[in-house]
């Protein structure tokens, strides 16, 4: 068992009162009673106190022979049962102060296994039902469903249940027998709920009443809203029932009667108050002195000592004789049925009907006639294409004709003059033969737009270099969009094209190193290394040759292959050499610029740097230096020149080594001139 504060609410006021010694007894999260009264006090709106047993099956409290109770009489004076999945009934143990026979629990016997906690209190009013409001959130029980006077029906209790999560339950509720002062208190005692703003009606079926000792009022089943309740007893009052069989038509003169049944007495009224002729002693109606719409009639029994107003109401509509102009068409040559007879020509023809409703219904038509329409157009294909005219695919000049439906829904004939255009002589240059590498140009005439095949895209004329012999196929398009084509051989004489290898780089401490070109596959083809660096080529014939003699730096190797036919094929490769010596850092930790020639500058020592990056700062963390090279320095001078005073000054160093070592250093050093 948990008894403490909301973790949203800042003061909360929890007394226990503990009448008999060990009363109350905490076992694996459960609530024992057994003969203890627990006071719960403080509640308020703001800062509700919750009682908590942390134990989800029903055994949560549990009231040992000794018996004992929980004192809440505050909406706010809570007891939680973390009931979690569980189901059956929870029993809260609520009494009314130090008097054990004032024992009245409250049963929730939850029927869903839905995760949720339970919240609940009660408390009791005055004796005009007003729940103390400044310890609650319910109104008065002033305006209840079903009746308006809760100081004769209503009785001195309430309870406020809340569920964490959506749960269906039936709840059985207790109540002090001195707490049932309604008029009528050995009647039977239902239930209702506070919505926020009203009750709502009575649940029952409900207990008869009791005026001493408890009283028990339950199980109400299957609830689902939970919040603030009360328990009422509201007496048998008349009621009543009618309607009005049907509808009525504006020109029926009879006084039409409602089917009733119920109390006698009352009265009949109307919402809109004008339009309908009413008579208020028996409820009939003239249709015929009535302005058509639809009109609440109310029967009202007026209230007496022992029972409230009563009002039921239903509806009546008074339709009207209708007039219904309206258009019609027919297309030219057809017919339609108005005015009794088959029309063809255009005017205004009336008919009367009747409605759904049964009342008289004049349709006012006004026909037009819709012509027949004939166009005329051309169309055109390519030789050996087709087209749908006629019902059939055409491929021959000719005329043909189409009856189609217009907008209207009328024929549309649609007469069409085919011709036929022949497709474009498409000729495409003669064929070339080119050797390996070389650009040879093709071109296309007798069209006003070319595509050709092998990716080359639009284009009248294209600049092409096949490594083997290729097929090449231009589609010309003339000004009628026939198309057609024609196609070009790129002829590609044997031989080889020179491959020299990839680049490469090397450490300075490598003496030699190795060329990979490609082999020549023609017959009578010869290869050839030829260089302008120090490099020193072994075999300079050979494709895969080794050499030596590189210094730090870049250089190239050009592979030729010659062939009789061809001119020389000729591609190079790139060895850098680079050093590879462990690069190292070195930053001085003082430096004197007095101008003697020792120790003038600061500076980054090191080996193998390629890149330095220096920033100098003063201790307010003001720049007083910058550079972006190997040997920058500075002098112990200020941006505007003049020299920086004596003191501590701060470094941030960035530099990248030649064997790819990156550094990032920041620290102090001192100036001391």
């Amino acid at each position: 068992m948990k008894i403490y504060k909301h973790k949203y609410w800042s003061r909360v006021c929890l007394f226990l009162l503990l009448v008999s010694c060990c009363s109350i007894t905490q076992a694996q999260n459960a609530l024992v009673l057994n003969g203890g009264i627990t006071v719960m006090n403080g509640g308020a709106a703001g800062t509700p106190v919750y009682l908590v047993v942390n134990e989800s099956n029903t055994a949560g409290i549990t009231r040992l022979a000794g018996g004992g109770h929980i004192h809440s009489e505050n909406q706010y004076n809570f007891v939680k049962w973390i009931s979690g999945t569980g189901t059956g009934n929870y029993v809260f143990p609520f009494g009314v102060a130090g008097n054990a026979a004032d024992y009245i629990p409250f049963t929730f016997n939850k029927t869903t296994a839905g995760n949720s906690d339970i919240d609940m209190s009660t408390w009791q009013t005055d004796i005009p039902n007003n729940p103390h409001p400044a310890a609650t959130n319910v109104g008065p029980v002033t305006s209840m469903t079903g009746t308006a006077d809760s100081v004769l029906y209503a009785l001195d209790r309430f309870w406020d249940i809340q569920t964490s999560a959506a749960t269906t339950a039936d709840l059985t509720f207790s109540y002090l027998g001195i707490e049932n002062t309604t008029s009528n208190p050995l009647d039977t005692v239902k239930a209702q709920h506070w919505d926020g703003s009203v009750w709502d009606p009575q649940v029952g079926p409900g207990n008869l009443g009791v005026v001493a000792g408890v009283g028990t009022a339950g199980p109400f089943v299957g609830q689902t809203t939970f919040s603030p309740w009360i328990l009422s007893i509201i007496p048998n009052c008349p009621t009543a029932v009618f309607s009005y069989p049907t509808d009525y038509c504006d020109n029926d003169t009879s006084t039409q009667l409602p089917a009733f049944a119920g109390g006698l007495g009352g009265t009949y009224s109307v919402v809109p108050a004008v339009g309908l002729a009413l008579d208020t002693l028996t409820g009939g109606i003239v249709p015929a002195n009535s302005t058509p719409g639809t009109y609440t009639v109310t029967y009202t029994i007026d209230s007496t000592a022992g029972c409230p107003t009563f009002t039921t109401d239903t509806t009546v509509t008074i339709n009207p004789t209708v007039s219904n102009p309206q258009n019609a068409t027919i297309c030219q040559g057809d017919s339609i049925l108005l005015g009794g007879a088959f029309q063809t020509i255009a005017g205004v023809y009336n008919d009367t009907l009747s409605t759904s409703l049964g009342c008289d219904s004049v349709i006012i038509t006004t026909l037009s006639i819709n012509p027949i329409v004939n166009t005329q157009t051309t169309d055109s294909i390519c030789q050996g294409q087709s087209i749908l005219l006629g019902g059939a695919l055409q491929t021959t000049a000719g005329v043909y004709y189409d009856t189609l439906s217009t907008s209207l829904g009328c024929d549309s004939i649609l007469e069409t003059t085919l011709t036929i255009n022949p497709l474009p002589v498409i000729v495409a240059s003669v064929d070339d033969t080119i050797c390996p590498g070389l650009i040879s140009n093709i071109s296309a005439s007798g069209g006003v737009s070319y595509n050709w095949d092998n990716g080359l895209g639009a284009g009248q004329n294209q600049a092409v270099t096949p490594l083997t012999t290729t097929t090449y196929v231009v589609t010309g398009t003339d000004a009628n969009g026939c198309q057609n084509t024609d196609t070009v051989i790129v002829n590609v004489e044997p031989g080889t094209v020179a491959n020299a290898g990839i680049d490469q780089e090397l450490c300075d401490d490598i003496l030699s190193f190795t060329l990979n070109g490609n082999t020549p596959l023609i017959a009578g083809e010869a290869g050839l290394w030829t260089t302008s660096s120090s490099g020193i080529i072994a075999n300079p014939t050979l494709p895969n040759s080794s050499g030596s003699g590189l210094t730090i730096g870049a250089h190239t190797f050009v592979w030729t292959i010659t062939n009789a036919a061809c001119p020389p094929s000729a591609d190079s490769v790139v060895i850098t050499v680079i050093s590879c010596e462990p690069s190292s850092i070195i930053i001085p930790n003082v430096f004197t610029p007095n101008g003697d020639g020792s120790n003038d500058v600061f500076t980054v020592e090191g080996t193998n740097l390629v890149s330095v990056e220096g920033q100098i700062f003063n201790r307010w963390g003001q720049q007083m230096f910058s550079w972006n090279n190997v040997r920058g320095s500075w002098d112990g001078r200020t941006p505007a020149g003049s020299e920086a005073p004596d003191g501590t000054y701060y470094y941030i160093i960035e530099a990248l080594g030649g064997d790819g070592t990156e550094y990032f250093e920041k620290g102090g050093f001192s100036l001391i001139r």
